[in-house]
């Protein structure tokens, strides 16, 4: 049976960024300093190599060998895929993940 998490997808460059890193966990949520203070919440998630604090405040889905933790307060997209990838800017990597708001394909 399809659940709406199995759209997210890891690319090989990512799995191999966090092998390296030595991470198995991905965190996505809205990150705090977008959703504490005066201003209008932005309604695109990000992703983090980490573990949440508080593991009851997310849905875990496994993928690929990684834990995936999907805060209860994002809504999964219905009609694309969420494709977590790595780029790297001047030699630093970081996550990225697409299929969320107006980067949709």
């Amino acid at each position: 049976m399809e659940t709406k998490y199995d759209k997210i997808k890891i690319t090989e460059k990512a799995l191999k960024y966090l092998e390296k890193k030595g991470k198995a966990s991905i965190v996505i949520e809205f990150p705090g300093y977008r959703t504490n203070g005066d201003f209008a919440v932005i309604p695109v998630p990000e992703v983090f190599a980490k573990k949440p604090k508080s593991a009851e405040e997310y849905n875990k889905v496994n993928i690929d060998g990684i834990d995936i933790y999907v805060s209860k307060t994002v809504y999964m997209p219905e009609d694309n895929d969420v494709v977590i990838d790595v780029e790297s800017v001047f030699k630093i990597g970081f996550l990225t993940m697409s299929g969320f708001g107006t980067d949709s394909q």
